[in-house]
Formats: C-alpha cells, sequence, structure tokens
C-alpha cells in the first residue's frame, strides 16, 4: 500500500539487517499535482508541479548520496504500462554501496532542508529495496 514514510518497524528491519553489501532501491513516485510547501517554507506560494519539487529534492539528494558512495541510477517520468498496469507518475532508482550509506544520507547535515521539496511535491509512494545480483551489466 502505497505510504509516505517508512512505519517505525520497517525502518528497524532495513537498518538491523545484517546483509553488508550493496543495496539498490526502486521508488515508485505519485505527485502532487501541484507543489505544497509550508507557510515557513522560502517557496510557499510558488506555482509550481508537484514533479518539479521533487526534482529539487533529488538532484540535492544525488549530491548528498554522492559523499557516501551512492548514485541516483534513474529519475523518470512513467511513459506507460507495458507489463500490468497502475498509476505511478514516476521511478527513482537509487544505489548504495551498504545500508548504512544509505542512512547516513537521511542523516546528512542537509537532508531536513532538501526533505521541504519531497515533502511538497510527492504524494505517496512505494520504495523496495533490493539486493543486487547484476550491477552496470556486471554479476555481483
Amino acid at each position: 500500500m502505497p505510504a509516505f514514510q517508512p512505519t517505525a518497524a520497517q525502518f528497524r528491519a532495513f537498518r538491523d539487517d545484517p546483509h553488508s553489501g550493496p543495496v539498490a532501491q526502486v521508488n515508485l513516485l505519485k505527485f502532487r499535482v501541484r507543489a505544497q510547501y509550508r507557510p515557513d517554507d522560502p517557496e510557499y506560494g510558488e506555482d509550481i508541479s508537484g514533479r518539479d519539487a521533487y526534482q529539487r529534492y533529488s538532484e540535492a539528494f544525488t549530491v548528498a548520496a554522492a559523499e557516501v558512495g551512492g548514485v541516483t541510477l534513474l529519475l523518470g517520468d512513467t511513459e506507460r504500462y507495458f507489463i500490468g498496469g497502475g498509476d505511478w507518475d514516476g521511478v527513482l532508482v537509487n544505489h548504495f554501496p551498504t545500508r548504512q550509506a544509505f542512512i547516513a544520507t537521511l542523516n546528512h547535515a542537509d537532508y531536513k532542508n532538501m526533505a521541504r521539496h519531497r515533502e511538497a511535491g510527492l504524494l505517496c509512494q512505494e520504495l523496495i529495496v533490493t539486493r543486487p545480483t547484476w550491477t552496470n551489466g556486471v554479476k555481483a
């Protein structure tokens, strides 16, 4: 079921998982039609799409993730469903060398500042954590 944040149990399970290798995260994204910044945000009152607000978040998150070896592999708009169906507007795929690197990105000094764009632009999402068996054409 789509959500906005992990539950406490989901976060603990991710954090405490003994797998020490890389993780890739597939995010299915549903954007607000119009961004909804809070009154205390500098962008409050801007007339931009939720997608554009989320793009701001993604750009800042990509920089923070790179500091710990993470990389954004893809941020793309949903074109169509070739198999199955759904109602997602976009897909984001991130790769981290370890789950601790991802958590470090969430604890980055600028995360709270960048997260306002995520909160303004994102209606809900699903985030699937994977253990890559192939990365960049190479078997893990």
